[in-house]
C-alpha cells in the first residue's frame, strides 16, 4: 500500500549526496582528505554510476542495463542530452525518456575511456572473451536506436534497442582490432558485465566504510537516490513555476497549469510514471504541503543546494550533510 512504501522513503539532500559519494566511494574523509589505507579500486567506474542514478533519476536495474550504443556524445555546450529507456529495460515494461546531465556524461565518458578500456584490455589479452560460449557478435548498425544481431543463416538482421532486455544485452559484443568488446555499459574489473545485483554491494561497502569513520544514521542505498532526484527537481520546479506565475491572476495561473502542467507532472515525467499519483503519494508525499510562498520566502540568495538545506533540515526523513550538522 502506499502508505506502507512512504513510510520506508528516505532522501539526501544535494550536500548529503556529495558527502556520502566523497567519504563512501572516493575514499575520502570528513574534512575532503584521502584517507591512505582505503582502497577504492573501481572509485571511477561507482563514481560514474552513483551520479548517474542520482542525475537520472532512473532505478538501480535500468541505469545498469545501458549500453555503449545508447549513450549520446559529449556535445560541446548541451547542458543536458535527452536519451530514452527502453521497454524491456523498465519496470513494468514502461520505457521513457531521461535525460542525462553533462556532467554524469562527462564522468561516463572518462570511465568508459580509462577504467573500462583497461579491464577490456586485461580480458582481451587473456583470451577471456573467447571463452564465452554464448557470446553474440553484433554487426555494424546502420541505422540509429538499432543493434544489427546474426540472424542464423550467415547474415544480420536489425533489431530496436528498445526490445533489447538485460539478458540479451549482456550477451552482445562487437569485434574490433584488439579482439571482441562488450557493449554492455558497466563492467566488472575482469571485463565481463556487471550483474546489477552487485550494485548492492558496492553500496554495502560504503556504507560501512562510513559508519567506520564514526558517521552514525548516515547511509544510502540505490533507490534513495532516485527519490533525492526527485525532491531536488520538484524544489527547482517550484522555483521555476513561482517565478513564471508570480505576476498572473488566480485565474490565469489556473489557466497556465491547464497547459502546461505544474510542478508535479514535471517531476513525474522526469521519473518516468505512469501516474502522477504515484510521484505525490510515494516519492514526495512528506512535501504535498509545501506552498510557493514557503519557497519564495526561503530563497533570496540560496542556491538550490543552500534552498535544500534550509527547507529540509530538520525534517526526519531528508538526511543531509553531517559534517555541516556537527
Amino acid at each position: 500500500p502506499p502508505s506502507k512504501r512512504s513510510a520506508r522513503v528516505r532522501w539526501l539532500d544535494p550536500a548529503a549526496v556529495d558527502r556520502w559519494r566523497d567519504v563512501g566511494l572516493r575514499g575520502r574523509d570528513l574534512r575532503g582528505r584521502r584517507i591512505r589505507s582505503c582502497r577504492t579500486r573501481n572509485e571511477q567506474r561507482d563514481v560514474a554510476f552513483f551520479d548517474g542514478l542520482y542525475g537520472t533519476g532512473l532505478r538501480l536495474s535500468e541505469w545498469a542495463s545501458v549500453t555503449t550504443d545508447e549513450m549520446p556524445a559529449l556535445g560541446a555546450d548541451w547542458p543536458f542530452y535527452k536519451c530514452h529507456l527502453a521497454d524491456k529495460c523498465a519496470k513494468g515494461g514502461y520505457g521513457h525518456p531521461y535525460w542525462v546531465p553533462r556532467p554524469v556524461l562527462a564522468g561516463v565518458c572518462a570511465y568508459v575511456e580509462g577504467a573500462r578500456a583497461r579491464a577490456i584490455r586485461g580480458a582481451q589479452d587473456c583470451g577471456r572473451y573467447a571463452e564465452l560460449s554464448d557470446a553474440i557478435v553484433v554487426g555494424v548498425s546502420k541505422r540509429s536506436g538499432t543493434v544489427r544481431l546474426p540472424d542464423g543463416n550467415g547474415g544480420f538482421i536489425d533489431r530496436a534497442w528498445n526490445t533489447a532486455g538485460p539478458a540479451l544485452r549482456r550477451r552482445l559484443f562487437r569485434r574490433t582490432d584488439a579482439g571482441l568488446e562488450p557493449l554492455w555499459l558497466w563492467l566488472n574489473e575482469n571485463g565481463l558485465p556487471r550483474d546489477p545485483h552487485g550494485w548492492h554491494h558496492t553500496f554495502a561497502e560504503a556504507n560501512d566504510r562510513i559508519a567506520a569513520l564514526g558517521v552514525q544514521n548516515f547511509t544510502c542505498t540505490p533507490h534513495m537516490l532516485r527519490h533525492s532526484f526527485a525532491l531536488r527537481w520538484f524544489s527547482i520546479g517550484k522555483l521555476v513555476y513561482s517565478s513564471r506565475l508570480g505576476h498572473l491572476s488566480d485565474e490565469e495561473a489556473r489557466d497556465f497549469r491547464v497547459q502546461f502542467g505544474d510542478t508535479w507532472h514535471l517531476v513525474q515525467t522526469m521519473l518516468g510514471h505512469r501516474r502522477v499519483e504515484t510521484t505525490k503519494d510515494v516519492y514526495l508525499e512528506p512535501f504535498r504541503a509545501l506552498d510557493v510562498e514557503v519557497l519564495l520566502a526561503q530563497t533570496q540568495g540560496l542556491s538550490v543546494s543552500g534552498l535544500m538545506a534550509d527547507l529540509f533540515g530538520s525534517h526526519p526523513m531528508v538526511l543531509g550533510d553531517p559534517v555541516t550538522r556537527r
